[in-house]
């Protein structure tokens, strides 16, 4: 099963970068057909997990960058029909082809068991609130990247602030759900809504930057300052959801 996990895993990020690939081309026909078939692998991996262990597969760091792979395909969803951003999808599809090349060199889920702490009805809320805002975070630094070194037409720098604005207004509602999530969990386990556990605290300073670069973004004065906000939150939401955990920083969300 780890060999079969580990080639769907590789298929599934290189048919995403090609995917990307094609959307910068803008061979739209080629690139969806592709997406569609990386999203396939993605869910495909999700679902192996799932019956594998027997719970749904949000635990291990493996599990959570291979769920949050297909997470920018839903996101690159709801920018497309809704927002009417179709432009966006080669930055989601470029995040999705990292965030499984993450989970390639991640442990699989077979060494990884489901602790009494993870076993509770706001576990999987918590994570897939979080998971999408995440995926909406990242495609939201890569846009900042390629605006603060693009040298286009204003006309087409203020396409990809309202992009990054659009994104970040999406993911605030779901990090601040899956922090208020959180906090309810916390006292159903531990007795208390926040403990300023390590993790904790990261993820409201990571939620706090985000916050900031909304009200940056929608006052004249300090939109100049916006892109800085952008760029910390997510080096935040970096050591959120990786660096606590591979750095051994301990805590009580260290479940591995």
């Amino acid at each position: 099963m780890d060999i079969t996990l580990k080639i769907l895993t590789a298929v599934s990020a290189i048919t995403y970068f090609i995917s990307a690939l094609f959307h910068i081309l803008n061979k739209k026909t080629p690139a969806y057909v592709l997406n569609g078939v990386a999203f396939l692998f993605n869910i495909s991996l999700v679902g192996i997990n799932w019956v594998t262990n027997g719970y749904v597969p949000f635990i291990s760091m493996y599990q959570v960058l291979t769920f949050v792979s297909a997470c920018f395909t839903l996101s690159y969803l709801y920018m497309h029909f809704v927002n009417k951003d179709p432009w966006t999808a080669k930055y989601f599809m470029l995040c999705a082809g990292v965030a499984m090349t993450g989970a390639f060199f991640m442990t699989t889920p077979e060494e990884w068991l489901r602790v009494p702490a993870l076993q509770s009805v706001w576990f999987i809320p918590h994570v897939l609130c979080y998971m999408l805002s995440y995926s909406l975070s990242a495609a939201s630094f890569v846009i900042c990247l390629t605006r603060l070194i693009s040298k286009s037409k204003r006309e087409d720098h203020s396409v990809l602030d309202k992009g990054i604005y659009d994104m970040v207004r999406l993911s605030f509602p779901f990090m601040t759900a899956g922090m208020l999530i959180g906090a309810i969990w916390a006292n159903e386990i531990w007795g208390h809504f926040w403990s300023w556990d390590i993790k904790e605290n990261w993820a409201f300073i990571t939620w706090l930057l985000y916050a900031i670069f909304l009200h940056c973004y929608r006052n004249a004065k300090a939109r100049k300052y916006m892109y800085v906000f952008i760029i910390l939150g997510f080096a935040a939401l970096i050591i959120t959801l990786v660096g606590i955990n591979l750095f051994g920083m301990g805590g009580v969300h260290s479940y591995s």
